[in-house]
């Protein structure tokens, strides 16, 4: 160290100070930043943080080592190594591509077990750099014990190390299972996901029920556990029950939910029990008290799980029969009269509230774009309502959605000075608004053309790029008479190489 330099703080002392300052988890933020947060690129530069990149390549891409960095590791471990010396070496690999292969080649060299368990204590209790820990939990993996089963957890509660931790448990730990269960309730993000698919296959029913209900939800994808969860947590038998509680509905219609969208792991098309499952949902729903979230399940399964094209091996009757059923369910009054009682008090439901009653109402086809607007009013910059209340827009109605976006939306702030930016900084939410109206306007020509105009010169890249989309693809006679001059004028100012090649491309196309 430098003189003056302070101390850097250890992963471990970050871990402690969070669990006496939250309890056990789920921690903000899932314990970020960490001590060693690397520093970050701007605001507006896109950036994937490494808990986020550990998810992406274990699910996606799988890792691949150097071999001269296991050969090295293995090396330096069989060696009487300096603990700082090799702190350092392995806050230098990547923790995810090594894991796997360092794991093999000791199995192979077969290094005392004492010896070994001593060094990997050490990286992880006074570790300073993520990897360094992280290898230091691979190493505690393959030669801990029970006595080792608090540390991982606290570790594994920062959403960084969950992986590892939870493979470290499960490999340590008399009671597993009880493990993995135990941290996968302390974290909801990436670390959520790895801890649920250690749990793959239980019969403990205590951790079946946590699944259907809660386990299979996190801040990533609730795709990635869905089929996870109906399967381990048996979600037909569970809906066989003569009581049926209301989280365990509430579960099972985000569950089918999460089968009908598809995407990342197994889906509807894998689910065996998917018809019964699904015709016990629609009897069950048809019962429960009723709710804008069990609507929005409703809907979202009529529209993606029941299809002919769907994938699923529909039975004889099948999904005719089930489409029925859920036709018939959708069209109780209750329905309409639940979103409208919503609509008409948008800040005792929320935000989120309000524009999924509102994404219902498309759904349902009601015409409630005047409550849309009176929303709008108040929460200019809610972009997902103004994305809902487009959609609701007709040729007649769109001009009153665009005369209030002209009117609530700070325009003289964001547009007029084109930046290369991503907006992903909060105070981009004006821009976002903005950019949800004019991407809901190729489906009506004509309309918005000042709106456009004035998008062109948008402070966010993206809201620069649809806008020039959306006049560029309308047809020619609903085009404005000087958009060429508007595209030359935005080229002449385009920070961002590729658009301003787009927009000259155009010009001398």
């Amino acid at each position: 160290m430098k003189p003056g330099e302070q101390e850097p703080v250890t992963i471990l002392a970050h871990a402690l100070a969070l669990n006496a300052l939250h309890g056990p988890g789920p921690w903000p933020d899932g314990g970020h930043p960490l001590p060693d947060e690397p520093p970050r690129p701007g605001e507006d530069e896109i950036f994937m943080p490494s808990v986020v990149l550990d998810g992406v390549r274990t699910h996606h891409f799988g890792t691949a080592p150097p071999a001269s960095a296991v050969e090295e590791t293995v090396g330096l471990l069989e060696a009487p190594t300096p603990l700082p010396r090799l702190h350092e070496f392995l806050a230098r690999q990547s923790a995810v591509d090594l894991a796997d292969a360092l794991v093999t080649e000791l199995r192979a060299r077969d290094l005392p077990r004492r010896h070994l368990h001593r060094t990997a204590r050490h990286l992880v209790e006074h570790g300073t750099a993520r990897d360094t820990v992280k290898l230091g939990i691979v190493l505690l993996g393959e030669c801990g014990d029970e006595h080792d089963r608090e540390l991982l957890l606290l570790l594994g509660t920062l959403e960084e190390f969950t992986l590892y931790a939870v493979v470290a448990l499960v490999k340590t730990q008399p009671d597993r299972e009880r493990a993995a269960y135990e941290l996968a309730q302390r974290v909801k993000d990436w670390g959520r996901i790895h801890a649920v698919e250690r749990l793959k296959g239980t019969n403990d029913p205590e951790i079946k029920a946590w699944l259907l209900r809660e386990g299979f939800r996190n801040g990533i994808m609730n795709e990635y556990l869905a089929h996870l969860a109906a399967t381990t947590g048996d979600l037909y038998t569970a809906l066989l029950e003569p009581e049926v509680d209301q989280a365990l509905l509430e579960g099972a219609g985000a569950i089918l939910v999460a089968l009908a969208l598809g995407g990342p792991a197994e889906e509807m098309s894998d689910y065996a029990d998917a018809v019964p499952a699904l015709h016990r949902y629609a009897e069950l729903a048809g019962t429960a008290r009723p709710t804008l979230a069990m609507l929005d399940h409703l809907l979202t399964i009529r529209r993606c799980a029941l299809r002919p094209d769907s994938g699923v091996a529909w039975p004889a009757g099948e999904p005719e029969q089930l489409t029925r059923r859920y036709k018939e369910l959708l069209a109780r009054p209750v329905w309409r009269k639940l979103v409208l009682a919503r609509l008409s008090e948008p800040h005792d439901t929320g935000p989120y509230r309000f524009t999924l009653a509102l994404s219902c109402a498309g759904r349902l086809g009601m015409p409630v774009l005047p409550q849309a607007l009176r929303y709008l009013e108040e929460a200019p910059f809610d972009a997902y309502a103004w994305q809902g209340t487009v959609s609701h827009a007709d040729g007649e109605t769109i001009s009153s959605v665009i005369a209030l976006a002209m009117r609530v939306l700070p325009l003289d702030t964001i547009t007029g000075a084109p930046a290369r930016s991503h907006g992903f900084s909060p105070e981009h939410a004006p821009d976002h608004a903005l950019g949800a109206i004019i991407n809901g306007l190729d489906q009506h020509p004509g309309a918005g053309l000042e709106l456009l105009r004035l998008s062109l010169s948008a402070r966010v890249t993206s809201t620069r790029r649809r806008a020039f989309q959306v006049l560029t693809t309308w047809p020619a006679e609903n085009r404005p008479s000087r958009l060429r001059a508007w595209i030359s004028a935005a080229a002449a100012a385009e920070p961002d190489s590729r658009l301003r090649e787009e927009m000259q491309v155009f010009l001398t196309g």
